[in-house]
């Protein structure tokens, strides 16, 4: 199964959380577990939390001792702070199963320094004409590598892809950014070693992102040292998305510099409340900063279907004469 088929079963599964039809989603992760062997340990993350939400216990602990012994370690922060969990907390045997987890994370620490590179054959060679680059963050619990599919048409047409994979991990092969300011650093380093080992254009370098990936990125772009074009983002999300206000520090740093950037979001993603993106979209565009959000019909918070079309419709907005 492809990385798309997983955004539209991911889509159904949010679906589930967001309407607390608990029972139903466990049906449905359980039946397609197999399907996505890539993404076990997340399938079972959203399956235990079913399970807790339900009150099925006794399962909740079966699926994670499962997991546990595929070899896949859940962080504590999602054990502990995860609000599906709260019920379970404190269960003998979910206590037993969480300390297992923290000793096998212990024992295996996250892949540091990783960043996925995709670009045109022949070309982007130091001594060659740089580049356009697009740096582009994954979501929360994901990886580079399943996310560089979204983004295979792009080298193609002449850029370069670089994909920095976060060194925070909430679960064997499941990467998140912990924060804005710790991933902008990431950022800086990844780009300078990119810039170190081919040639990129810096005016036609853009940062982007999906979910958190993408408040990261557009921090980055606001208030970094990295010489960009623009920015684009998809699915919007993080804690200053949640409270657009803290917004204002980075857009103030951004104001007189001609960036341009381009906002993807559902109309049926609920993640962030929309009048919170419009609210950013605004604040950018009163700064300067000219932004536009493009609603995507039909879609929650997934990659779209058309996804390569919609960036190439945000590029020609960012590099619009």
């Amino acid at each position: 199964m492809t990385d798309k088929n997983f955004s539209k079963f991911s889509q159904q599964v949010q679906v589930h959380f967001a309407e607390q039809t608990y029972t139903e989603g466990l049906s449905l992760t359980s039946k397609h577990l197999t399907d996505f062997p890539e993404r076990f340990g997340l399938i079972n993350y959203w399956r235990i939390c079913m399970a807790a939400q339900i009150k099925e216990f006794p399962l909740a602990n079966k699926i994670l001792e499962s997991t546990l012994a595929s070899g896949i370690w859940i962080a504590e922060f999602l054990l502990r702070q995860s609000p599906e969990l709260e019920s379970i907390q404190g269960d003998p045997e979910f206590e037993h199963l969480t300390g297992i987890s923290l000793q096998m994370a212990a024992a295996n620490p996250p892949e540091k320094e990783i960043t996925l590179v995709a670009r045109p054959e022949d070309a982007c060679e130091p001594g060659q004409p740089g580049c356009p680059t697009l740096i582009f963050l994954h979501g929360n619990i994901d990886t580079s590598r399943n996310t560089i599919e979204h983004l295979v048409e792009l080298p193609g047409k002449g850029w370069l892809v670089a994909l920095p994979q976060s060194e925070y991990v909430l679960l064997t092969d499941g990467y998140s950014w912990a924060d804005n300011a710790s991933g902008v650093t990431q950022i800086k380093t990844s780009y300078a070693k990119l810039a170190e080992e081919y040639s990129l254009d810096p005016a036609r370098t853009v940062l982007g992102g999906y979910s958190m990936g993408g408040e990261v990125a557009l921090t980055a772009a606001l208030t970094s040292e990295i010489e960009t074009a623009g920015f684009v983002c998809l699915g919007l999300a993080g804690p200053n998305t949640s409270e657009p206000d803290q917004w204002s520090e980075a857009i103030n740093q951004a104001k007189g510099r001609s960036l341009r950037g381009v906002i993807l979001l559902g109309d049926e993603d609920f993640t962030v409340p929309l009048e919170n993106v419009e609210l950013v979209v605004d604040k950018l565009n009163q700064a300067g900063i000219e932004t536009k959000l493009i609603p995507m019909p039909g879609v929650a918070h997934v990659y779209p279907d058309n996804f390569d079309a919609l960036l190439d419709q945000a590029f020609e907005f960012i590099f619009e004469e």
